[in-house]
């Protein structure tokens, strides 16, 4: 049995992130993973770097939302110097793209809210001002609201410099190891079980999403589990089109539009509503093929014949309200949790690295408070029966 000063559970960005400002801090660090490093939604995901995702209109909101995305901004900037890995992050900009006359005006009125709280980096561009800037886009769109300092990187390997980078620091990372559950002694936490292998640490931290009920008893369905679909092009010359979230008719539909070697990527979209287990079936239908081929031609329509090369699916991880689950957790003295982030590149890094600093009893710039883990202990969660991205906004209420 090998002891440790912390074990981080996980492999994705959230825990890869936490294991390498820990092991930044001097603590000897174990990272498990179940599968590969990034195999899972960190490794599927379109790599959007996004600030005020959706459409909140509460100002506190979205002030306490910048106060963490904007350092997550300054911070992948360290990283690119730091990490020995080129994670491509192009701070191209990020657009809401507006559809209808009515969408226009809620997004207005965001933009407002923004300007009043002197949120200086986004613009609002009427039809006229949209096709002028971004001519590749079609004419159904007609306006947007435009953040420049918003971009997209290549996730898998942000992920990967985050483990090597803990590796040279000390860190030992153990993949196909399916953490199995929680020692407990007492209501102290004592390290994990994996593959009938004991780890020892009075300090865990569970990055893992929605699988945190399988290893947690009685933590429950606070994290829940939606399955996008991804396609993405073959090269093509560069356009000019930042990352950008789009709903058309009762689709959403995101998209990285392009990254450094010129592919285009397109994903998201309702598709066909599944049941809870089957979020997890990264089997691809040939309707999410043809539905995500159809979506990137009809936005970008200009654009003439270009190629799909491949297509694939995904887990991304929900809360109630949105917000992450990261900090402490009662459900066992020495427990962290981190996870649940519908949009993590622009925030998981930071939020990790400030999980990092209150397990080790360090001053934080931000508190976590926000991202209390135990805000939902009480609430019991039933989602329906079968959902899809869709249906399971409007469940939340959150459309």
């Amino acid at each position: 049995m090998k002891n440790y000063d912390v074990i981080v559970v996980g492999g994705g960005l959230a825990g890869a992130a936490t294991a390498y400002h820990l092991s930044l801090l001097g603590y000897k660090v174990a990272l498990l993973e179940q599968g590969n490093i990034a195999s899972g939604a960190s490794g599927r995901n379109g790599g959007q770097v996004l600030q005020c995702e959706g459409k909140d209109k509460d100002p506190d909101v979205l002030l306490g939302r910048l106060k963490y995305t904007k350092r997550n901004v300054k911070l992948l900037k360290e990283y690119e110097k730091e990490l020995e890995m080129d994670f491509q992050f192009r701070q191209v900009g990020s657009l809401d793209l507006v559809t209808s006359e009515e969408e226009f005006e809620e997004v207005k009125e965001i933009y407002q809210i923004q300007t009043k709280i002197k949120d200086d980096e986004v613009i609002l561009l009427d039809d006229d001002e949209f096709h002028k800037e971004f001519p590749h886009f079609a004419d159904f769109i007609i306006g947007a609201r435009f953040r420049w300092s918003d971009g997209n990187i290549f996730s898998l390997n942000l992920v990967n410099g985050l483990v090597n980078g803990s590796k040279k620091h000390g860190a030992e990372v153990f993949t196909w190891h399916t953490v199995d559950k929680v020692v407990m002694e007492s209501g102290k936490v004592k390290g994990v079980e994996a593959k009938g292998l004991r780890f020892a640490s009075d300090r865990v931290v569970l990055a893992t999403s929605f699988w945190t009920k399988d290893i947690l008893p009685g933590f429950g369905l606070k994290i829940f589990p939606h399955r996008p679909v991804c396609c993405i092009s073959e090269p093509y010359p560069e356009i000019r089109g930042p990352a950008f979230e789009v709903v058309m008719g009762d689709d959403i539909t995101w998209g990285a539009t392009q990254f450094q070697g010129g592919h285009l990527l397109v994903g998201g979209g309702a598709g066909r509503p599944r049941a809870l287990e089957e979020q997890h079936d990264y089997v691809l239908d040939w309707a999410d093929t043809v539905r995500s081929a159809a979506a990137l031609a009809k936005i970008f329509p200009k654009l003439g014949e270009v190629s799909i090369i491949r297509c694939w699916t995904g887990t991304v991880g929900f809360t109630i309200d949105g917000f992450p689950l990261v900090g402490k957790s009662s459900f066992g003295e020495g427990l962290y949790i981190i996870g649940g982030f519908p949009a993590g590149m622009g925030l998981i890094p930071y939020t990790a690295k400030l999980l990092a600093d209150l397990i080790a009893n360090r001053e934080m710039e931000v508190d976590l408070e926000p991202y209390d883990p135990d805000r939902f202990n009480d609430v019991r969660i039933e989602l329906p029966e079968r959902y899809n991205y869709a249906i399971l906004e409007d469940y939340l209420g959150r459309l």
